[in-house]
């Protein structure tokens, strides 16, 4: 017998006998298509899953910005107030400078606050990087903007004959920077009882006067007492002006007096931070009879939305964020008894509240 031919057929067989279990070890762990497939739809069910938990938590974080905006523009606030031993008004005067102009020094803007020059008076005759500066602490995380700066025409009252459109820097009006957060105004309540012909004294929309900025009497930032001292060319610049209150004025508490808060993008998006020649502020609560002054609804689009415009009421769901007198921040649900808002707006109506709870309506006809 050949053994060295058998021995060749042996050591060939063992070849191809070692060199095939590998290849069968390689085809046992390849996946097939329904594996793959059933791969596939487990990783979609989880990312459905998961998805809404990291929306939520992304929002959670994007709402904590927002309460923190508005605690570092109540800090700025108590800053300004530690100063002049005042509150800001709502604006110096018509084409001055807003309640937000005038915090920026207390919020480490100094620079923007710089380039606003006193003796040439109205915001249309201010620097162009003045105009449009855009502060991040007045912005919403949560809130959209196509655009942070907006362009208005002129108010033709503005009393120096400001053409409607600034040719100098576009055709469209004159630019400003915006901002998603407003001061409170007032209240719409009947805050002062009866006069002695038994008619109750109004200070807000439901006056049966009709006279739509009584609205800016009773919040804790309302109009100047006075006109300013003016100066510069044309008697156009301001030097000095008087506020209206201080926090010995809020007899309501600190703690339970609404100082500003968030509101729609469509509000926004109609108004300049600086322009004195624009209302920085809002009121919300039950307004006159007829009136519906409640959040917003559909906080997030730029529309008329059916007459929502000039609302309290930003982009988180469910709630809307305060700024209270004292520096802290509220997150107050959209659903609370608009006259309880109503109540928290006064500085002085001597009008408790509960904020879970309901009070009688303030809106009477005399």
């Amino acid at each position: 017998m050949d053994w060295s031919k058998n021995a060749s057929v042996r050591s060939m067989a063992d070849f191809m006998d070692h060199d095939a279990t590998p290849r069968n070890r390689r085809t046992q762990l390849g996946f097939t298509l329904v594996e793959l497939l059933v791969v596939i739809a487990i990783i979609g069910i989880l990312v459905a899953l998961l998805l809404p938990a990291i929306q939520a938590a992304r929002e959670a974080a994007r709402r904590a910005q927002c309460s923190n905006n508005l605690k570092q523009i109540g800090i700025a606030v108590h800053n300004y107030h530690d100063t002049r031993k005042e509150l800001p008004p709502m604006r110096v005067w018509d084409g001055d400078r807003t309640w937000l102009a005038l915090i920026l020094p207390h919020l480490e803007e100094e620079t923007v606050a710089s380039l606003w020059d006193p003796q040439l008076g109205c915001f249309y005759d201010q620097p162009l990087e003045f105009r449009t500066a855009m502060i991040t602490s007045f912005f919403c995380p949560s809130q959209h903007h196509d655009s942070r700066v907006i362009a208005q025409p002129a108010d033709p009252q503005d009393g120096h004959s400001h053409p409607r459109t600034d040719t100098k820097f576009g055709s469209g009006g004159w630019q400003g920077s915006i901002s998603d957060y407003r001061h409170v105004t007032g209240s719409t309540c009947v805050v002062q009882g009866m006069d002695v012909n038994g008619v109750f004294q109004r200070l807000g929309y439901g006056d049966v006067s009709g006279n739509a900025f009584q609205c800016l009497a009773d919040g804790p930032i309302p109009q100047p007492r006075s006109k300013p001292t003016r100066t510069g060319p044309s008697n156009r610049g301001v030097s000095n002006w008087d506020a209206l209150t201080s926090f010995k004025h809020i007899t309501d508490g600190t703690s339970k007096t609404l100082l500003g808060g968030e509101v729609s993008r469509a509000e926004a998006e109609r108004t300049h931070a600086f322009n004195g020649d624009h209302l920085t502020g809002l009121h919300v609560g039950e307004g006159p009879p007829g009136d519906d002054r409640g959040f917003c609804e559909r906080c997030t689009q730029t529309e008329a939305e059916g007459g929502q415009k000039g609302r309290f009421g930003g982009a988180h769901s469910s709630v809307v964020i305060f700024l209270m007198c004292d520096g802290s921040v509220q997150s107050i649900s959209r659903d609370i008894n608009l006259a309880v808002l109503d109540r928290m707006e006064t500085r002085a109506g001597d009008d408790p509240y509960d904020i879970d709870g309901v009070v009688p309506s303030c809106v009477r006809v005399p």
